[in-house]
């Protein structure tokens, strides 16, 4: 018995409903966030890294394991963009953050890989759920350890001269 299969129809370019369209001329950021310097970017990163920090360790005391973890994240994340903003690196996905970390790893000539993937492991229990309160304390404690190194080469690059 032969399967009938049907033709390959082209798919139709569907538009995007005028409201979305609309928002998103809205939303679209403004010319001077588009052209704000380098160093504004760097420093709001930077501010938002301590933010992420403080309501991490603030979730963490309440005992939420999965939204702190995400916070953790969030908190190293925004430290790797100030850093790659800064050195003009892309740091737009997970994977430019792999990259930036490989860098600065060369760089400094230390491993960071194995403590970028604890604050990985944090990331994925926010979707998932899955680390015992002993395992959860071991990721983070290796996620304060790269956060702390990264703050201070970030400070030594905005104190040196330029």
């Amino acid at each position: 018995m032969a399967v009938k299969t049907k033709p390959n129809k082209k798919r139709e370019k569907v538009s995007r409903p005028r409201e979305a369209r609309e928002n998103t001329k809205k939303n679209t950021a403004s010319k001077e966030d588009k052209t704000a310097s380098s160093k504004t970017r760097t420093k709001k990163y930077l501010e938002l890294s301590n933010k992420y920090l403080a309501e991490a360790e603030e979730l963490y005391k309440k005992g939420d394991l999965p939204q702190s973890g995400e916070k953790y994240w969030g908190a190293t994340a925004a430290l790797l963009n100030a850093i790659a903003e800064k050195r003009k690196w892309p740091h737009y996905s997970h994977r430019d953050y792999a990259d930036i970390v490989e860098k600065l790893s060369e760089q400094l000539k230390e491993p960071l890989g194995p403590l970028f993937a604890n604050t990985e492991r944090l990331h994925a229990n926010y979707y998932h759920n899955f680390l015992s309160p002993l395992n959860f304390e071991a990721h983070r404690q290796q996620t304060l350890k790269l956060i702390e190194k990264l703050r201070t080469l970030l400070t030594q690059e905005q104190e040196a001269p330029q």
